[in-house]
C-alpha cells in the first residue's frame, strides 16, 4: 500500500507488489492517500507500506498503527523517508525495509510465511537495534509494476495534463549527486541504479494502454547516466511515439548534455524540471548545488533555446536568506523571462530540515534555533519579518489548495 506518492498512481508500491506478485504471492494493493475509503482489512500475512515522500511518514506512521489494532500479522514500511525515520518506525513495525523491495522478494515472502523473523532478513531494520548494510544493488530482474491493481490513470487529477494523460515511469532511482538539502541523497549516498530498458519501456506501454501520450520520468535525476538515460526516451518514443516527456535534472547537466537534450526535444521533450533553490552565490554555496548565478542563466537561456518549458523549483526560505533577497527574486525571474513558469508554490516553499537530513551536520546551521517536531526539525529566521512573511505566503497556498512544488519531497 502507498501512504502518499505525490497523488499519482503509486509506482513504488505499484513496483514492490509486481515483484512480490510475479513469486506466485497473493498480492491486493490500496492508495490510502487517494481512496481513503477503499481500507482493505488487516486479514495478511504481510502489510508493506511505502512511503518514498516527505507528507506520507505521519499517515504511514497512523496506517501502521491502524493495521497492528486490527490484527495484521506482520507489517513493514519500505520507501526513502521510512529509511530516513527507520528508529521511529521500527518502534511501531516490524520492520523497516532499507534496501530496494524489489531485490528482496524472498526474503519478504519467507517472513509473511513466518519462516523467519525480521531481525533475520537483510535489509530490514528492526527495532532491536538489528541493522544490515544495505546493498542498494537490484538484480538486473525487475518485475512490471502492478498498475492494474490501482485504480487507472485517469481517475487520478495530477494524471490530467496540458499534454495528455500523464504517465509516471522511472529510469533509475537515487541520485549521483550531493545536494545537501536532499531526501535522496540521504537516503541513497550517491547510488544510483538503473531500471531496465525493456523494462521501462514495458510499463510505457501498459500505461499507454490506460491512455497515456505524454511520459514523466519521476527519477530525482534523469541523467544519473547519459547513455541510460537518452536510450530510455527513445525506446519509448520509438514504440509509442508520437508522444511527449518531461525529466527532472540539475540545471547544470541542461549545460553539460546540451546535445542531448536538443535530440531528446526531437523525440518529445516538452518540460524539464530543474531545483534553482535560490539566484544567490551564498545559498548554492549551502546546497552544495554545483553551478553558480551565471550559470543558471546560461541554462534558462539554454532551455529557451531548445523550445522547452522550464519549471524551475524553489526554497525560497532558508534561515540564510535576507527580507531584500527574497523581494529580489521576482527581478530575476523577470529578468530571466521565466515568471510565467513558476508556480506560486514556489515563493512559499521552506527549507525542510527533515530527520537524517545532510544538512544536520553542516557548520551551516550553527547559531541556528532549532525546534525538534519529530519527524523533523523547525527552523526559526533571524529576522522575524521572514518568518512572517513565509507565514502570509503559506496560508495563501493552503487556500489555494497549491503547497507541493516537486514529487520528490
Amino acid at each position: 500500500m502507498s501512504a502518499f506518492e505525490a497523488r499519482l498512481q503509486p509506482i513504488l508500491a505499484a513496483s514492490a507488489a509486481g515483484a512480490l506478485r510475479s513469486t506466485g504471492a497473493q498480492v491486493t494493493a490500496w492508495d490510502a492517500d487517494v481512496c481513503p475509503n477503499d481500507y482493505p482489512g488487516a486479514d495478511f500475512d504481510l502489510v508493506l507500506i511505502s512511503i518514498p515522500s516527505y507528507e506520507g511518514i505521519e499517515p504511514g506512521a497512523d496506517l501502521v498503527s491502524r493495521f497492528r489494532a486490527d490484527g495484521a500479522q506482520r507489517v513493514l514500511v519500505c520507501g526513502q523517508y521510512a529509511w530516513l525515520n527507520a528508529g521511529a518506525l521500527s518502534s511501531i513495525a516490524d520492520g523497516v525495509v532499507v534496501d530496494e523491495p524489489e531485490g528482496m522478494t524472498a526474503h519478504l515472502l519467507a517472513f509473511a510465511r513466518g519462516q523467519v523473523t525480521a531481525r533475520d532478513v537483510d535489509g530490514i531494520f528492526t527495532g532491536e537495534g538489528v541493522r544490515t548494510t544495505p546493498k542498494r544493488r537490484v538484480e538486473r530482474n525487475w518485475q512490471l509494476p502492478a498498475r492494474d491493481l490501482f485504480p487507472p490513470i485517469a481517475s487520478y487529477p495530477e494524471h490530467c495534463t496540458k499534454f495528455g494523460l500523464l504517465g509516471n515511469i522511472e529510469a533509475t532511482r537515487g541520485c549521483h549527486h550531493k545536494c545537501s538539502y536532499c531526501a535522496v541523497y540521504a537516503a541513497y549516498g550517491v547510488t544510483a541504479i538503473p531500471v531496465e530498458t525493456d523494462r521501462v519501456l514495458a510499463d510505457a506501454v501498459q500505461l499507454a494502454g490506460q491512455g497515456a501520450t505524454h511520459f514523466a520520468f519521476v527519477d530525482a535525476e534523469f541523467f544519473n547516466t547519459r547513455r541510460h538515460a537518452l536510450n530510455v526516451m527513445q525506446a519509448v518514443a520509438d514504440r509509442l511515439g508520437p508522444v511527449t516527456f518531461e525529466l527532472t535534472t540539475r540545471f547544470d547537466h541542461i549545460l553539460e548534455f546540451e546535445a542531448e537534450i536538443n535530440h531528446m526535444t526531437e523525440l518529445g521533450l516538452r518540460v524539464i524540471t530543474s531545483a534553482l533553490e535560490f539566484p544567490s552565490e551564498k545559498l548554492l554555496q549551502v546546497f552544495d548545488k554545483g553551478i553558480d548565478v551565471p550559470g543558471i542563466k546560461k541554462a534558462i537561456r539554454a532551455a529557451k533555446a531548445a523550445g522547452l518549458e522550464l519549471r524551475p523549483t524553489f526554497i525560497t526560505f532558508t534561515p540564510w536568506v535576507t527580507m531584500a533577497e527574497i523581494q529580489s527574486l521576482e527581478d530575476f525571474l523577470d529578468e530571466t523571462g521565466i515568471a510565467d513558469w513558476v508556480d506560486h508554490t514556489a515563493r512559499q516553499t521552506r527549507l525542510l530540515l527533515f530527520k537524517g537530513s545532510p544538512l544536520m551536520d553542516s557548520p551551516w546551521l550553527d547559531g541556528v534555533e532549532l525546534i525538534d517536531r519529530g519527524f523533523y526539525y523547525d527552523w526559526t529566521h533571524p529576522d522575524p519579518a521572514v518568518d512572517e512573511l513565509w507565514a502570509e505566503r503559506r496560508r495563501a497556498a493552503v487556500e489555494a489548495g497549491s503547497t507541493r512544488c516537486c514529487v520528490r519531497c
